[in-house]
């Protein structure tokens, strides 16, 4: 009974690892977004923002494999990301003229 326990134990323990290796990797990537949607410049955000969207929405219309509480789910995800960089550029340009 030990024995399968400590078996037991330790698959969770791998799967926790790996679980959070995965979570690491979408937080980095989130961060990559925010810093290229920051970079591409000013005032092009919601361009980008709403050919993304578009371009998520016409292929969940082009395949009916993709299940519609996926495609709700990665929208989402996406406009956190996207009002995530949208904030701290309103922010960034207020600190910056505070400091001026």
């Amino acid at each position: 009974m030990q024995n399968l326990v400590i078996d037991i134990l330790r698959k969770l323990a791998k799967v926790d690892a790996a679980t959070k290796d995965l979570i690491a990797q979408v937080e980095a990537q989130s961060l990559l977004l925010a810093a290229l949607m920051l970079t591409v410049g000013k005032g092009s955000s919601p361009v980008m923002a709403t050919n993304i969207e578009k371009a998520i929405l016409s292929a969940a219309s082009a395949s009916e494999e993709i299940l519609q509480t996926d495609v709700d789910l990665l929208l989402s995800h996406f406009v956190r990301l996207i009002s995530v960089s949208q904030f701290v550029e309103v922010n960034g340009e207020e600190a910056n003229a505070e400091n001026s």
